[in-house]
């Protein structure tokens, strides 16, 4: 699994920016601190994820590549228990959609990880 901090120097590399411009976009006016964010094993704040997604005009979810495989398997094995549960209960409109909601949910999570 590659870290966040790889995604993050490859993004910089192929933009036309470099360390001195992140930084004043991203507010820090310290170079250090985008440094630390290519090169440690640690997150950045949310705040400073979101300006990169904006910096680079990537969509977020291509720093976690990794992440998103994981929580997409997760939620695959999650929602057809939770429709199992509803199925459980006295059927009303309520219901009902929330089961309509899952199993589109579902059936697009299992398009993105055939695609």
């Amino acid at each position: 699994m590659k870290p966040i901090n790889h995604h993050l120097r490859n993004h910089r590399k192929h933009s036309i920016f470099n360390q001195q411009d992140i930084s004043e976009l991203l507010g820090t006016q310290d170079v250090i601190q985008v440094s630390r964010n290519e090169t440690s094993d640690m997150h950045p704040q949310i705040e400073l994820m979101l300006l990169y997604h904006i910096i680079y005009k990537t969509p977020f979810d291509s720093f976690f590549p990794e992440q998103k495989k994981l929580l997409i398997k997760r939620l695959q094995m999650r929602i057809p228990n939770i429709i199992d549960e509803l199925k459980c209960l006295n059927a009303n409109d309520i219901v009902n959609k929330k089961i309509g909601c899952l199993q589109q949910v579902l059936t697009d999570l299992n398009n993105l990880t055939n695609a």
